[in-house]
């Protein structure tokens, strides 16, 4: 007699929960952006490099040159203007009493008219080897552009100290990077990562970091526009 056959016992372990949507609120700015990064990855295979950090020297070495060449602020101007002009006074700037601060060395900004370092002594510069305005301006300009602030000047860069100080000594605010509150995205990442989202029919960037809580507050801004700057929402 053959033995009756009987079906397979139903599992009775429950399946899986799908991992539930991150939920931004009360999460801080670095938490967020961790959580976009992760998911980028695990999503769609996307490597989403942030900036390395800034440090205040960095950041207010930056902005004293952009507030010497450009000054694209529409609302702030350093303390020490020429008549007419909203960026550091030259006659300032050039000044061998004036004390730097903030950790910005004035050898890194001003030269001579052959492009060397002027030569200090007693009574301010050394005859034949003080600085030059269009040399300065010069080497300045390069600065920023080793820096990858380009733009033709219209990348702002915010103040490395609060309150800013010599020998800019404008009102603008101490850079969000400094109090990790925003971050710089590897644009080239962000390209790969919106083909991603736009092959899987997922929406675009914008609305993929506000699943985080991010947001891109200067992507189109009418001076300048940053499409990798991103902070939190609240």
């Amino acid at each position: 007699m053959t033995a009756p056959t009987t079906s397979p016992t139903p599992s009775l372990t429950p399946t899986a929960a799908a991992t539930p949507a991150f939920d931004p609120k009360g999460k801080s700015f670095l938490d967020r952006l961790a959580a976009f990064q992760a998911d980028a990855l695990a999503t769609y295979a996307v490597t989403v490099h942030k900036d390395s950090g800034r440090t205040a020297a960095w950041q207010q070495k930056h902005h004293v040159a952009h507030m010497f060449a450009y000054n694209k602020y529409t609302s702030t101007q350093p303390a020490n203007v020429d008549k007419g002009e909203r960026t550091i006074s030259w006659t300032h700037l050039q000044d061998a009493s004036v004390v730097w601060e903030g950790g910005v060395l004035w050898s890194d900004f001003l030269r001579t008219k052959s492009n060397g370092t002027p030569v200090r002594d007693p009574k301010g510069w050394k005859a034949g080897q003080e600085p030059d305005k269009a040399k300065t301006l010069e080497n300045v300009k390069a600065l920023l552009v080793a820096a990858k602030i380009g733009n033709s000047g219209t990348a702002m860069v915010s103040s490395g100290m609060s309150p800013c100080g010599e020998p800019c000594k404008c009102g603008a605010g101490r850079s969000k990077h400094l109090e990790e509150a925003a971050a710089d995205l590897n644009s080239s990442d962000l390209t790969t990562l919106t083909a991603k989202l736009t092959a899987a029919k997922a929406g675009d960037i914008d609305a993929y970091l506000a699943k985080f809580g991010l947001h891109r507050p200067l992507v189109n801004h009418p001076e300048s526009p940053e499409e990798w700057h991103v902070e939190a929402t609240d």
